[in-house]
C-alpha cells in the first residue's frame, strides 16, 4: 500500500472510527436517542425475527432478522449508506487496491444515492428526514474537495462533521428498521474500526 493510499486509509478510518465511536458513547447529539446500541456502537435490532430484511447483529451478538422491506425508499437510501461503510472498512483495512480518485467517486455515487432515496423515503414516510439532511450534507462536504483533492485533504473540522452526520444516517436507518448489518460490523471490526463502549 503506497503512502497516499494509507494516508487515504486514514482519513477514512478516522471518520468512521468517530463515528463508531460517537455511536457508542454519544447520548444522541440529533435530538434523538437510537434505538439501542451494541458494543461496537452498532444498532441493534430489536423486534420480530421475520421477514426479508438483512441480518444484523443484536448487542448480545446474536443475529436477528430486520422486517423492514429492503425495497423501500428508506431500505434503498440505507444500503448505499451500509455500502459506504463496508467501502471504507475495506479500504482502511487495506482490503483494496481502490485508487483514491476512485475512492472519493465511490463515495460520490454512494453519497448521490442517499440523497435521492433519502428524499424519496422523506416525502412517502419510509424514514425520518435526518436520512436526507445528513446525506444532503455529507456529499456537500466530500464535493466541496477540489478536482485533484483526495478524501485525506480534507479538514479535520469537515471530517468531525461527516461522521457525525454518518452516525445521524446510521441512527435514522436504525430507527426505519435498518439496524447495521452483521457484514459492516465485521468489516468495522476487521479493520481495527470498532469501539468499546
Amino acid at each position: 500500500m503506497t503512502t497516499a493510499i494509507r494516508s487515504v486509509a486514514r482519513l477514512a478510518s478516522l471518520g468512521l472510527a468517530a463515528t463508531v465511536v460517537l455511536a457508542a458513547c454519544s447520548s444522541g447529539s440529533d435530538g434523538a436517542a437510537p434505538a439501542s446500541s451494541g458494543a461496537s456502537g452498532s444498532a441493534a435490532a430489536t423486534g420480530s425475527a421475520a421477514a426479508s430484511g438483512p441480518a444484523t447483529v443484536d448487542a448480545t451478538g446474536g443475529t436477528v432478522v430486520n422486517s423492514a422491506s429492503p425495497t423501500s425508499a428508506a431500505g434503498q437510501a440505507c444500503a448505499a449508506y451500509f455500502a459506504l461503510d463496508l467501502l471504507n472498512s475495506d479500504y482502511a483495512s487495506g482490503n483494496t487496491s481502490v485508487t483514491e480518485q476512485q475512492m472519493k467517486a465511490d463515495f460520490k455515487r454512494l453519497l448521490t444515492d442517499m440523497v435521492k432515496q433519502g428524499r424519496q423515503a422523506a416525502t412517502d414516510g419510509t424514514a425520518d428526514d435526518k436520512i436526507l439532511k445528513n446525506a444532503v450534507r455529507m456529499r456537500a462536504e466530500v464535493n466541496a474537495l477540489k478536482k485533484k483533492q483526495v478524501l485525506s485533504e480534507m479538514p479535520k473540522d469537515t471530517q468531525a462533521k461527516f461522521a457525525l452526520q454518518s452516525l445521524r444516517v446510521q441512527r435514522s436507518c436504525d430507527r426505519a428498521g435498518y439496524p447495521l448489518p452483521a457484514e459492516n460490523v465485521s468489516a468495522r471490526t476487521s479493520a481495527g474500526l470498532a469501539a468499546g463502549g
